[in-house]
């Protein structure tokens, strides 16, 4: 009547009620309740510190986005400004080549002017060495004495 079974089976029922009267299942329970709750205040906090994650994220693609702003306003401006400084560097380079030019000019038209009052100053003095010379070689003083005289009375007759 009473076989190995019978004992095993016995065995795990007071086993079993032994446990129930020990208060192991509330042990068990409270346990699981306090891991349940530890479990609920990390997946709390892992919650909060990802809306902080996601807040700080917004921040900072705003504060990127400012940045890209003003990086292309600056872009944008130093090409304004380098337009600018093109063209008043072009400005000025075209108004002092336009200085040279009329130095230049200045300069040339003297130089002319001085090289024709040079030649005409040369070609007199020729003129009257050459007319000296003509009149050395060819009037004798009785002509000569005409010629004065003649050039008085033409003189007189001018005047």
């Amino acid at each position: 009547m009473f076989d190995a079974t019978f004992f095993v089976a016995l065995s795990f029922v007071l086993f079993v009620v032994f446990v129930i009267w020990a208060g192991l299942p509330s042990t068990i329970i409270k346990s699981l309740d306090d891991r349940s709750e530890q479990i609920k205040k990390e997946l709390d906090e892992a919650r909060i510190l990802h809306e902080e994650a996601q807040k700080l994220l917004a921040t900072e693609k705003r504060k990127l986005e400012q940045c890209d702003a003003e990086v292309e306003d600056i872009l944008k401006q130093a090409s304004e400004q380098a337009a600018l400084i093109t063209e008043k560097s072009y400005k000025l380079l075209k108004e002092e080549i336009q200085r040279k030019q009329k130095q230049a000019d200045l300069k040339i038209a003297q130089a002319r002017d001085e090289a024709v009052r040079e030649v005409k100053a040369k070609a007199s003095e020729l003129s009257l060495i050459i007319t000296k010379e003509y009149l050395k070689e060819n009037i004798d003083d009785n002509a000569a004495s005409d010629l004065i005289d003649k050039s008085i009375s033409d003189l007189k007759d001018n005047l």
